[in-house]
């Protein structure tokens, strides 16, 4: 009846823990379909922490991260400073699958091990989670990608074993997880979690602003102690304030008890997940670092002797929705302000200074003489690696000095010399024309097509042009493919059937859609937010043959291996060749990388292409020379499982990227 009695008086932490789990497990399986694929890192605060350091140590976001996951971790440091370790208490799933291991032993009746708080196993066990907090944070800072990944047992699961991790290490977690919380109550969370490490040591946030205080002031003083070293102070300080002090004083809400109503009946200690001595208190406050404002001590209290509040005389029981509801609001808090405002992912600089071996620096521009322009629509920068890429594009443009990238919105801010270049010759360096298939048309049925030339704007980055086929796709007209090349406004080609007569209102309903929608695989659709302008339509109309326009829209992929070509040269070689007017799709071209590092394994193969063969169908070719046989070769293309070389250690295996179902052809290589 115990267990039951505190379920149900403890019902908010457990509506929101099971909820977020339950939440959790079926949005990252697929079980409700979502229009965009699930990011298990949505809303981590540890990947926020992460992220938040790398950008003041570097100045730009790791790869994937955003202001959105920033916030949340901003938020939780605001929960332990003021509250307690909320995250921890009611919404963390490993907490509650340690939480939940504790309820499977008991009804096992497996006899766990005991680890007092204070003794010195418990003491020495508290130090590898800050051991973990300092080698993941270096890690990350110094590579700008997440390195919890690699180990982070919540992210493995989340992905399927999927994700960027590394295998051992998310095992070995995932048994320290499961094997550890059976044996001792709350295992990860008090010995290995990370998050824990920082959320333990935010609960004496006075002590790491003289810290960080004094790292400043040092850093004035013209010290320059490395980054590094203000870390690994941090991990010192905050293991040995949890193991010395133990009993942080500065937090708004606490368990508080009230002495003239307690028994010492000891439940409460039984209930404590984390062991905490609740019935040695006399009276008033429990601060204790590991202490989560979970509720179960409150929940099993036969006297009422104990509730969750700012003060003694505050003995409302309202206190026991407040962990929850604060948790939740802080959540919705840190989403809105994640929303609203960014962080950009790089922010770089070059080629205003110079800095000598001597630490002599050289003004080589006055900043003062240099403007801003923003560029929006940039689709195609969405991470901190397609950040750098066009950065090292904008570095090649005499003129540029820097740049900000916005992610989360799509936008760069970009520093420039306006005596040396314009917004519009910045635009027109960094703009790549573009083509986009939209259908095909039958040569033997429609021997020539028409041209149609549209001017648009906000149409810069390299994606906007597949956005805009695909929204003249659904309208169902006869329209086979656009292109585009610079000019302010931009030109786009559009090529369509004779038959079709499109005049400017027509183009300009399409071009203005602000939203587009396109079915996905499984049923729904996937909105996609566009904005772009129509200016006007050129009067001019051409036709070109219908056999051209194919040829130019085909996008090839060729893979040779040079040793091979030259092994080889003289002996009789073949094409073993498939042809699919699906290999067209994006899709393809995409995995034919794949395909070709898959067969590369296999001696006699040297070559890996896609192309139009003679009927203007897209067709896959592999040539090889003995030893590799036709057979064999079918063998390996068809197994459903191949074999990715990512580095020289490191080959992965992974599911087929291309499905072949019937044979194709072997035509011999001409010389």
């Amino acid at each position: 009846m115990a267990k039951k009695s505190t379920i149900i008086k403890n019902w908010p932490k457990y509506l929101l823990q099971w909820g977020v789990l339950a939440a959790l497990v079926v949005f990252l399986t697929g079980i409700i379909p979502s229009k965009e694929p699930a990011d298990p890192e949505a809303y981590c605060p540890m990947g926020g922490l992460e992220a938040l350091t790398t950008f003041f140590v570097n100045g730009s976001l790791p790869c994937s991260m955003s202001s959105l996951q920033i916030m949340m971790g901003i938020m939780l440091a605001a929960a332990v400073v003021l509250f307690s370790k909320l995250f921890c208490g009611y919404i963390c799933p490993l907490g509650t699958v340690q939480d939940l291991l504790i309820k499977l032993r008991n009804s096992l009746n497996i006899k766990g091990i005991t680890v007092r708080n204070g003794s010195v196993a418990d003491s020495v066990l508290r130090i590898f989670k800050y051991g973990l907090v300092f080698w993941i944070f270096y890690m990350t800072a110094t590579a700008s990608e997440l390195f919890c990944k690699n180990l982070d047992p919540y992210y493995a699961a989340a992905t399927g074993f999927q994700g960027e991790i590394t295998l051992w290490m998310s095992i070995v977690t995932i048994v320290l997880l499961v094997l550890g919380g059976l044996v001792i109550n709350m295992f990860w969370c008090k010995y290995l979690c990370p998050l824990g490490a920082i959320s333990n040591s935010l609960k004496f946030w006075i002590w790491i602003i003289v810290l960080f205080g004094l790292w400043w002031i040092l850093d004035l003083l013209g010290a320059n102690i490395p980054w590094w070293v203000l870390l690994a102070v941090f991990c010192v300080a905050g293991y040995l304030l949890e193991i010395l002090n133990r009993k942080p004083k500065y937090q708004i809400l606490n368990v508080i008890k009230t002495a003239s109503s307690c028994t010492h009946c000891g439940i409460c200690n039984k209930k404590c997940p984390y062991g905490i001595d609740v019935d040695a208190l006399s009276g008033g406050r429990l601060n204790s670092v590991d202490c989560t404002l979970c509720g179960e001590c409150v929940a099993v209290c036969p006297t009422d002797a104990l509730h969750i509040g700012a003060c003694q005389k505050n003995k409302s029981g309202f206190g026991r929705f407040l962990p929850a509801i604060l948790a939740v609001l802080l959540i919705i808090l840190g989403m809105w302000i994640g929303n609203k405002f960014e962080l950009p992912t790089i922010d770089e600089q070059w080629g205003i200074e110079s800095v000598a071996e001597d630490g002599t620096v050289t003004r080589l521009i006055d900043p003062e003489t240099l403007a801003e322009t923003r560029i929006d629509g940039l689709r195609s920068v969405k991470c901190f690696g397609s950040s750098m890429a066009f950065k090292a594009k904008l570095q090649k443009i005499p003129g540029i000095y820097g740049v900000r990238t916005y992610v989360n919105h799509h936008y760069a801010i970009v520093t420039y010399d306006p005596a040396r270049i314009t917004p519009e010759k910045i635009l027109e360096n960094i703009f790549v024309p573009s083509k986009f298939r939209v259908n095909t048309p039958d040569p033997a049925v429609v021997d020539s097509v028409k041209v149609l030339t549209i001017r648009t704007e906000k149409m810069y980055d390299k994606m906007d042009l597949n956005y805009l086929g695909l929204q003249m796709r659904l309208t169902g007209k006869k329209i086979y493919g656009l292109t585009s090349e610079f000019a302010c406004p931009l030109i786009v080609h559009v090529y369509l059937d004779p038959s079709e007569n499109l005049d400017r209102d027509w183009f300009r309903d399409v071009v203005e859609m602000k939203v587009l929608s396109m079915p996905v695989h499984g049923g729904g659709t996937k909105d996609t937010e566009v904005d772009y302008e129509f200016v006007d339509m050129e009067d001019t109309v051409s036709y070109i043959p219908t056999e051209d326009l194919i040829r130019m829209l085909f996008n090839p992929f060729k893979a040779e291996f040079k040793s091979r070509v030259e092994k080889y040269e003289g002996v009789p070689q073949y094409f073993y060749e498939i042809a699919d007017h699906n290999y067209e799709k994006p899709i393809i071209l995409r995995n034919m990388p794949y395909l070709s590092n898959h067969l590369s394994k296999n001696d006699g193969i040297i070559g890996i292409y896609l192309v139009l063969n003679e009927d203007l169908v897209p067709a896959i070719r592999i040539r090889y020379a003995e030893p590799m046989t036709e057979d064999e070769l079918w063998k390996q293309m068809t197994q459903e499982t191949w074999y990715i070389t990512y580095a020289k250690d490191d080959v992965r295996e992974t599911p087929a990227k291309i499905g072949f179902e019937k044979k194709g052809i072997v035509k011999p290589v001409e010389k």
